[in-house]
């Protein structure tokens, strides 16, 4: 009988000596506080799977455009490689979607400016307030010229500032990468001898 008798003593982990112990630990130590899903987004930067992907899409976006002059060649390729980078992106951070809406504010911002010189010589100007401004320290300073440089940042938090602009120079550095690759293959292929359409890649492919 007394082999059936269960044992009602507490194991050692659950005690509650255990237990105090373990909370101790853990609030001593808690651990890294960066948000893994941002580490796990810029390791994803870094792979050349996701290279290759955004080099595919560069190409064949390079393909179907058409350039009429080298200048508006150099502006049009700067704006497909930034326009396949949020693609790349789907969309799911703050940078990709201000670089995938930028043409829609442009043209309502042209048509606001043309709406507004035409109504600027029938209305008065508001006199202007000579107020000091307070200056900002140095950090703020940087701070605004970040919020300018990451798309879709100027309003962010400190906090969700930094969170964009990691990520964002993480893709930035492997639209670097791949876009040298594809430098790289078009300077072999004119060197062999290999003569690139003129409506395709182009000659000048620059980041």
């Amino acid at each position: 009988m007394a082999s059936f008798i269960p044992n009602l003593e507490p194991r050692p982990d659950t005690s509650p000596e255990f237990k105090r112990k373990k909370r101790r630990k853990t609030y001593e130590n808690p651990g890294p506080c960066y948000p893994t899903q941002g580490n796990q987004r810029i390791k994803r930067w870094r792979t050349l799977r996701e290279q290759h992907i955004y080099s595919s899409k560069l190409i064949e976006a390079l393909c179907r455009s058409r350039r009429t002059s080298s200048s508006a060649a150099a502006k049009e390729v700067h704006e497909t490689a930034d326009r396949v980078l949020a693609i790349s992106d789907k969309g799911t951070t703050r940078w990709s979607r201000a670089i995938l809406t930028s043409r829609l504010h442009a043209g309502a911002k042209l048509r606001k400016h043309k709406k507004a010189k035409v109504t600027a010589n029938t209305r008065l100007q508001k006199p202007q307030i000579n107020g000091e401004k307070r200056k900002l320290t140095v950090v703020e300073r940087k701070l605004k010229v970040l919020r300018r440089l990451v798309p879709g940042c100027r309003k962010l938090s400190f906090s969700n500032l930094i969170e964009e602009t990691t990520d964002y120079i993480a893709a930035l550095e492997m639209q670097v990468r791949a876009m040298t690759a594809i430098t790289e293959h078009l300077a072999s292929a004119l060197g062999g001898g290999a003569q690139p359409p003129a409506n395709r890649l182009g000659s000048n492919v620059n980041s």
